[in-house]
This record gives structure tokens, sequence and C-alpha cells, in this order.
């Protein structure tokens, strides 16, 4: 099991999918996956989820405002994100193993990401511990992925994405 300290990712439109590489320049053991659209999918949708159960100002917003309050910690932990747009280096001794699931937990305020590949879907393969501002600028940057790779999934923490208005 390889501990994750840094994510990078990669949109690759040739796979039609993201790669997620753990520790690329760290100095830790790198680890490399493919998500595909069906499992990003999923994270944004639990990752929503996840942030209304466990942040304590969403929590306690009224009903009809919290969408809007995990809107704005989302937009907030963006405009701190530092990502650089450097070509990832591949080679024979990385090649992306297929991401099968990824389970998520909270305690202590923090988040924690089990990773598991489809070769071998019952062993953990990875694990990372996130703060509250990482697990958004993770969740933002597969969406980026989605984005560009034109999967038309819906942005995380979108409280208005519903209510569009047209003049006529």
């Amino acid at each position: 099991m390889v501990n994750i300290g840094a994510f990078t990712f990669q949109f690759d439109q040739v796979e039609d999918r993201i790669r997620l590489v753990g520790n690329l320049d760290n100095g830790q053991p790198r680890i490399d996956f493919w998500l595909t659209r069906r499992l990003a999918k999923l994270l944004l949708d639990g990752g929503n989820e996840l942030v209304q159960k466990t942040s304590r100002r969403v929590s306690e917003s009224p009903s009809e405002f919290k969408d809007a309050t995990a809107q704005f910690e989302h937009e907030q932990a963006k405009a701190v994100l530092e990502a650089s747009n450097q070509p990832v280096p591949t080679s024979a001794e990385t090649v992306p193993r297929l991401l099968h699931r990824v389970d998520f937990s909270f305690k202590g305020g923090r988040y924690r990401l089990r990773l598991f590949a489809h070769d071998n879907p019952d062993e953990v393969a990875a694990v990372s511990v996130l703060t509250y501002p990482e697990l958004h600028q993770i969740l933002h940057l597969i969406h980026t992925g989605c984005e560009i790779l034109k999967w038309d999934i819906a942005e995380p923490f979108s409280a208005f994405a519903g209510n569009v208005s047209r003049l006529q």
C-alpha cells in the first residue's frame, strides 16, 4: 500500500480517462491510476454528499442555504489551489492501474481516501489523508478533467446550476 502525499492529474483525450498520479515529485513511491468517467461522477457526487454531512458550516446552515454555503467553501478552496500544468513524465515503470473504487471516511477533521485497483479490488492499493480544502481541490481537479474530456458532468457544489433563468 502506498501513502499518497501529493496528487497530480493528467487528462488524456486519447484514453478518454483521467490519469491520477500519486507522489509524482515528492520523493515517495509513485503510483498511477486511470480514472473512468463513471468513477469520476461517483467521486464528485460522493464528495458533495460527504461535505454536506461533515462541514460544520454547511451542516449548521439553514436548509435553504446549505448548497450555497458548500459552494462558497468550494470556491474558497479553489482560490488557494497551487497547481502547475507541467506534463507528467511516463516510463515503463509507471503503468497506470485502473481505479476500481475509492472509499471516503472522516475522522478528526480529516478525510481519508482508500484507493482500490481493478486488478486486486479487495486490497487497498493506496491511501491518502486530506484536509477539508484539499478534498475540495481534488474534487475540483477531477471536475476540470471531466470538462476537458467533455464528459458533461455537473460541477460539484454548484448550488445554482439547476436555477438557470432566461430572459425572453
